[in-house]
């Protein structure tokens, strides 16, 4: 046997290579005019099933793996994004889905995974977020949570955890920590960027308003902007999402500026609001 019949039989060896041989109905001696491109191959395909992320990859073309094409009777070597390429792309463009506004970046890295569900509240805020990650995509309809306990408790994680989900899917979230939302948007007025964030508080196909009730709000945030936002979701059945330190029922005292009947009223018709788009569960 000389020397090019043993790198043709080493070259065999591979799975890839030899997958590719009967796919394509080829024999060994048709490997002789494309040795060169198949022992290229053989190497960085080795290279590449040994790798553990891009960042560690040892290819000249980093990110890519090779990929062999047969086409009019030649075999040929081309390159393809490597499975860490398309997953670090999938999630660059995930990233574009989440805003989120006035939150600490690390709830980028929430994971529903990483939920524990030591308590039976625990747990049922986890089958509820099962079943909407699984059921949601099918169309129906669904309401969204509530979440209701005192500070440091996982409220905020919870929202973040099935947001990273939601995006995963392809839909746009916005998790919006209240109280600096209120701000931002009385600022808003003076810059004439108000119609743009209620415009985008209306129509994303997510929203998560963390920390509802955590301070006083202005009359005119509770009724111009708020109850609007909210109507708006309510009648096209889109999934909003809040959390509290107060229950549903307490909410009403946070929205009322005063003791007056006319101020109940309006602050009751929000709460009806959040009463009708989500189900209350306490963490």
């Amino acid at each position: 046997m000389d020397f090019k019949e043993e790198l043709i039989e080493e070259l065999l060896k591979n799975q890839d290579i030899n997958d590719f041989m009967i796919h394509n109905d080829l024999n060994s001696h048709q490997l002789d005019d494309h040795l060169n491109d198949l022992l290229v191959f053989n190497n960085e395909i080795n290279i590449c099933n040994e790798c553990v992320g891009i960042d560690s990859c040892k290819l000249n073309l980093k990110g890519l793996t090779p990929v062999l094409v047969y086409e009019l009777g030649a075999i040929k070597l081309a390159y393809s994004e490597c499975r860490y390429k398309v997953r670090e792309n999938n999630y660059k463009s995930n990233r574009r889905l989440l805003d989120s506004m006035y939150m600490p970046k690390r709830i980028e890295l929430a994971d529903i995974e990483d939920y524990y569900t030591t308590t039976e509240e625990r747990m049922n805020v986890y089958n509820y977020m099962m079943r909407f990650i699984k059921l949601y995509p099918t169309g129906e309809k669904m309401k969204g949570l509530y979440l209701e306990g005192p500070y440091q408790k996982g409220k905020t994680y919870t929202l973040a955890a099935l947001a990273n989900e939601m995006i995963k899917l392809g839909y746009t979230v916005i998790i919006a920590y209240f109280p600096d939302l209120v701000r931002e948007l009385k600022s808003a007025i003076g810059n004439g960027k108000l119609e743009q964030i209620v415009k985008k508080l209306k129509n994303v196909d997510i929203l998560m308003l963390d920390d509802i009730g955590g301070e006083a709000q202005s009359p005119w945030v509770r009724d111009e902007v708020l109850g609007p936002i909210l109507q708006h979701r309510l009648l096209d059945e889109m999934p909003t999402f809040f959390s509290s330190n107060v229950s549903q029922k307490e909410l009403g005292k946070y929205l009322t500026k005063s003791s007056e009947q006319a101020e109940k009223m309006k602050a009751f018709r929000i709460v009806s609001r959040i009463v009708s788009l989500s189900d209350e569960y306490k963490l």
